[in-house]
């Protein structure tokens, strides 16, 4: 079978501007949701000769470290989460005569390596020289199944340039807890590590491992097969090492330019109690050997790459006219695909599985700004991300519980097994809005594909409790003779502006978050799911009350949405006048000198403007853009992408389209100087949202689906799938029309500037101009 490869979908080394080891370990990052695999030095391993920061990640698997404060409160958080870096897969050990990869310093440089994102096979050429000048080129080719999750494939060619010599080659993972040379004083990495242990099962027949970690008392299976050579190349043995060790080896004497090949198939067990793991763990060793017995490295990589292929059918942005930002763009969704769990007990980290920057936690991200890539293109990963916060609903409700509410649930701030790991409350804890953030994202997801069952079993609760959540932390107040509903001492997205009073962004979407309590508490009024939930009619009358009176902050001279309560009262930073050295300002300023003045980190009051984007005049969305803009440092990556929206729809074409073009080449560009730390999962999807939220004009909401596009001028089109109530369309935006076709499904209305059109079996394919 054929698969296509087009120059278009790679990512070669010498078209990269940057190539600094750290980020080139990055960029070329191979992963499928349950585990990815940094692209270090493959002679590394555990070895501190070589400077690398190695490492396989696998979504979930965590342990806890104690948390050291120097004044300890109530409600603290005990431990600090951590994602496990395991053991490095592509690691290998060369032995040439008497020179060993080992113990002696082989000199490894980067020829060529080229990741095609059609295939998701990486593609890379080293030279290598050993201390006594012996030199061979080492070619690895290597992918994380989109097939079979648990799989992961390495192929090694050893081709000796000027040298015939016995070789051996040698596979031993006996190492765990990765040692790397990497040091940060970044305070947004988390250098923690989590504390494993590596035990070897005996007498399977193959090299397999249970890796166990201490404290949060988790296990794994780890195991792998090498693949059958056949002549020319030479025989893999399976044997036991010096140490006791399993794995495999292979001796031959080569020739200079002759080139010999040595392929594996890993299998990465599921997440299981340590109890399970030590028990059963035969059994574990037995159903991950079912996914490598019997294969070959070609023919898995054939089978993901047929996944990968139908990811790209359904979900590519195709931009005639620019194409820099088009191989960004696909950069950028290829790694969100890469990056999202797909068991509905893990979510998307930060850094998706490319490092361990912000320990592997799961944020607000995932809802707001990754959400909306997988609900419309990719409905059914989308539900199981949407899952992992129902299946930690129970936590939510508990730490609001021991936070002293009697109701409702308080979702953590950054996690990976549910519970609170952020210890600097102030930028972490208090940005409360992440409850209501997941409730818009349910909805979102029901808007968008219809999935009632999917709101009855659990989005309404998850809608539901949040909702609670802010009746039990907000209050009725008087402001200005008037009665209101507020929500005090919060922190916004905004991180330069913390412990606030009603914050418009939160206040906002809490008000939201009430209203669709309200709204399906009178839709399923005669329904079980009520009486199940303990909901009241006094409840929800007083929700109702609660979204009716809420503060929004507003200034009714300048015409804009006040940041929070006594904002104004500040005197505003003047950025332009600020060291470019001493950004970002959280890395040189003292948190309290930033919140003394209008100035702000990211995006803000303008997410409530991009989120509720009917409503609201264009006049006062201009007034919003013109007042927040010049206080904004863009110091987090998900703030140009929202900028670039809030700046198309107000018709700022040329900011919009510069801000769009530097937030989508985050990570190719290395733009925040910190990619080699892992890529920017909330940013890759933020560039998604600013192509069909911004350029294209989409405006979801639950009337009708409508498009308002405002193309760059050096666009001659963009064109892009999405999935709406079952239909799939594909839309073709020029700069003067809009195509619309009907790729499946029975039919649907969209609006095009308040234009109607209907495609349906019959009538698939319409043209409106606009």
């Amino acid at each position: 079978m054929r698969i296509e490869q087009s120059p278009e979908f790679q990512i070669h080394l010498q078209n990269l501007r940057h190539k600094e080891p750290l980020y080139l370990e990055t960029i070329y990052n191979v992963g499928n949701g349950h585990l990815g695999v940094r692209d270090s030095n493959p002679l590394q391993g555990n070895n501190l000769d070589y400077i690398g920061s190695p490492g396989l990640f696998v979504n979930g698997f965590f342990d806890y470290n104690d948390v050291s404060y120097g004044e300890k409160y109530t409600g603290y958080p005990e431990n600090d989460q951590v994602i496990n870096r395991l053991c490095d897969p592509r690691y290998i050990r060369i032995k040439i005569a008497d020179e060993d990869s080992a113990t002696d310093h082989f000199q490894v440089d980067n020829i060529d390596k080229n990741l095609d994102m059609q295939t998701g096979l990486l593609h890379e050429i080293f030279s290598v020289t050993t201390p006594e000048n012996r030199n061979f080129n080492l070619v690895i080719e290597s992918f994380a199944s989109l097939s079979k999750q648990n799989v992961y494939g390495i192929k090694y060619s050893i081709i000796p340039t000027n040298f015939d010599e016995e070789v051996e080659i040698i596979k031993v993972h006996d190492y765990i807890n990765q040692q790397t040379h990497q040091q940060n004083e970044d305070v947004r990495v988390n250098q923690s590590v989590g504390q494993m242990q590596l035990d070897f099962i005996h007498d399977n027949g193959q090299p397999s491992y249970l890796v166990t970690t201490f404290r949060s008392q988790q296990g794994l299976i780890l195991t792998y097969q090498a693949g059958e050579n056949k002549l020319p190349d030479p025989p893999i043995e399976y044997f036991m090492d010096e140490d006791r060790h399993y794995g495999y080896h292979s001796k031959y004497f080569a020739k200079r330019g002759s080139q010999k090949e040595f392929s594996f198939l890993f299998a990465v067990g599921d997440i299981h109690p340590l109890v399970n793991a030590q028990m059963y763990s035969d059994q574990y060793v037995s159903a991950l050997d079912n996914y490598i017995r019997d294969t070959t490295f070609r023919s898995e990589l054939m089978a993901s790459a047929q996944v990968w292929q139908t990811f790209w059918l359904h979900s590519d942005v195709v931009i005639d006219g620019d194409p820099a930002i088009q191989q960004s763009l696909r950069f950028n969704l290829f790694e969100l695909n890469q990056s999202a769990g797909r068991d509905e007990y893990t979510s998307i980290p930060a850094k998706g599985l490319t490092g361990n920057g912000y320990g592997g936690h799961f944020f607000w991200d995932t809802e707001i700004f990754m959400m909306p890539f997988f609900s419309y293109t990719q409905p059914k990963l989308a539900k199981k991300l949407l899952m992992f916060r129902y299946h930690t609903l129970q936590i939510a409700k508990e730490q609001a519980s021991e936070f002293g509410l009697k109701k409702g649930a308080m979702y953590a701030w950054r996690t990976i097994n549910g519970y609170e790991s952020s210890s600097y409350w102030l930028a972490g804890m208090a940005q409360f809005h992440i409850n209501a953030d997941i409730a818009f994202s349910v909805e979102q997801y029901y808007t968008i594909t219809g999935d009632e069952e999917f709101l009855k079993k659990y989005g309404y609760e998850i809608i539901l409790e949040t909702a609670r959540f802010w009746m039990q932390y907000g209050n009725f107040a008087e402001i200005n003779g008037k009665q209101h509903f507020v929500i005090n001492k919060v922190t916004g997205p905004d991180e330069y502006s913390a412990l606030v009073d009603n914050n418009y962004y939160t206040n906002v979407m809490a008000q939201f978050n009430l209203r669709l309590a309200v709204k399906y508490a009178t839709q399923f009024s005669n329904d079980d799911i009520l009486s199940q939930l303990n909901v009241s009619g006094k409840e929800i009358d007083q929700m109702k009350e609660a979204a009716d009176l809420m503060y929004l902050p507003f200034d009714k001279e300048k015409n804009i949405k006040i940041q929070y309560q006594d904002f104004e009262q500040l005197p505003r930073m003047d950025i332009s006048k600020v060291d470019q050295s001493k950004f970002p300002l959280l890395l040189h300023y003292h948190p309290l000198m930033l919140y003394r003045y209008q100035v702000n980190k990211q995006a803000d009051t303008i997410m409530a403007d991009i989120l509720f984007p009917l409503g609201n005049p264009i006049e006062e969305l201009k007034a919003d853009y013109e007042f927040y803009e010049p206080i904004t440092t863009h110091d987090s990556s998900l703030s140009k992408a929202m900028y670039a929206i809030a700046a198309s729809r107000v018709g700022k074409h040329r900011q919009s389209y510069d801000f769009f073009s530097q937030a989508v080449k985050t990570d190719l560009m290395n733009s925040h100087h910190n990619t080699q730390n892992g890529i920017h999962a909330g940013s890759l999807g933020a560039a998604w949202m600013g192509v069909v939220y911004g350029f294209a004009g989409i405006v979801n909401n639950a009337k009708h689906f409508s498009l308002e596009p405002k193309l760059p001028s050096a666009w001659n089109s963009i064109k892009f799938k999405l999935r709406l109530h079952g239909n799939e369309c594909l839309f073709t935006i020029y700069q003067d029309e809009v195509q619309i076709e009907l790729m499946s499904g029975k039919g649907i209305e969209v609006y095009v500037y308040n234009k109607r059109v209907k495609v349906e079996p019959e009538n698939s394919k319409m043209v409106c101009e606009y």
